[in-house]
């Protein structure tokens, strides 16, 4: 650690010399939090043309179901190198790399799977924006749109769909309490794996995604929507439809949200079904699927550095008419449950937690083919995460 350290001292101090000479927004002392390189220099940051931060979730994890076979154990759960900047009062870029999953290109867009956001933006006007490059796709709701780290459990929705895809977006703020945005981006990361697919599937030219999402805010932000639709392009006949409907309230101490998630999905998208299908002989890509997922979460601060929670999920996958699968209907159902205690000993941005985690997945008799238990692995959780400011 010590000869890293030393090795990037110099470079950041050269970086920090250079853009002390660009001419830059000088940051809100205010708000300014000290970074690792300003306590370790006592230089003090004059500029926002470059920032970084990892941003971490590590904990101990206890298996307290007593038919799962996995160990407890420390183990970094989350670790994200975040560099953000503004090259001009107009230009801006993101660069955000997972540094615990793999760097292996995608076939179809090149792009290593551990970069989770790689690209340039422009404020066209103070309410308008576009930014090209790797980015979250525009999907809604109020747990798709958290800090990943601070997120302990997602939901199936949350851990299956494909969040990281190359395209554009453009964000349009109409007031400054409502933002429009428009996004295309790429179906999917991968081409194809024609040995799972459909006999009549047939790829699509430009398999694209497209996407409308408004964000509003009400009563002085005390009331706050996320709603989108989704149409991917997936093949020549099959395409996939997404609705999202997320809305969160926050009064004094308490805040809480609840996020509707639709989907129909003509060819599997999510792989839920899909994975299902696994099960038998000769596995292969469901057709002719439907998700929904209703998830909320509520907090209570009890003390201002003291925070409680519960977090509840309610989701169902099924198979409509003209499936590949035996039958149509409910194939599977989950219900999860969190809840816990977070402190925040100095600033928002680190905490401590104790989380219990379970989930019941119930299988229909529709599932009754490929041999599937119903499952209720149950955790606690006891760690910390930590947006750690480097520069």
């Amino acid at each position: 650690m010590q000869p890293t350290i030393t090795l990037c001292l110099p470079i950041l101090i050269l970086l920090n010399t250079i853009c002390q000479a660009t001419p830059t927004t000088t940051p809100d002392s205010a708000k300014h939090e000290k970074s690792l390189f300003e306590a370790l220099t006592r230089i003090r940051k004059q500029h926002n043309l470059l920032e970084i931060k990892l941003n971490t979730r590590m904990a101990f994890h206890s298996d307290l179901s007593p038919q799962e076979s996995e160990q407890s154990a420390f183990r970094m759960d989350y670790l994200r190198l975040q560099i953000t900047g503004n090259i001009t009062e107009r230009i801006f870029y993101k660069w955000m790399q997972h540094l615990n999953k793999s760097d292996t290109p995608h076939s179809l867009d090149n792009m290593p799977a551990s970069i989770n956001c790689l690209g340039v933006g422009f404020h066209i006007t103070p309410a308008l924006s576009l930014f090209a490059g790797k980015q979250y796709a525009d999907f809604g709701g109020f747990e798709y749109d958290a800090d990943p780290a601070e997120v302990y459990s997602f939901s199936d929705f949350g851990n299956n769909i494909t969040c990281f895809l190359m395209g554009v977006h453009l964000a349009w703020w109409v007031t400054p309490s409502q933002e429009i945005r428009f996004q295309i981006t790429d179906a999917r990361s991968n081409k194809d794996d024609k040995t799972q697919l459909p006999a009549n599937y047939k790829t699509a030219k430009t398999p694209l995604g497209y996407t409308v999402n408004w964000n509003g805010n009400f009563l002085d932000n005390t009331l706050s929507t996320r709603c989108s639709f989704s149409l991917f392009h997936e093949s020549q006949k099959q395409n996939i439809y997404f609705w999202a409907l997320a809305g969160a309230w926050q009064h004094g101490n308490f805040n809480m949200y609840i996020d509707g998630l639709f989907s129909i999905e003509e060819i599997d998208k999510l792989g839920i079904l899909s994975e299902i299908s696994g099960q038998a002989e000769q596995p292969y890509r469901a057709t002719h699927c439907q998700y929904f997922s209703l998830i909320s979460r509520l907090n209570y601060r009890i003390l201002s550095k003291l925070n409680i929670f519960a977090k509840g999920t309610y989701e169902t996958a099924s198979a409509r008419t003209g499936t590949n699968l035996p039958e149509s209907g409910k194939y599977r159902t989950s219900y999860g449950y969190q809840g816990g205690i977070e402190y925040f000993p100095m600033k928002e941005n680190l905490r401590f937690f104790l989380v219990y985690r379970g989930k019941q997945t119930d299988y229909t008799r529709l599932s009754a083919p490929f041999h599937l238990s119903n499952e209720h692995p149950q955790h606690l959780s006891l760690g910390l995460t930590y947006k750690i400011p480097i520069y």
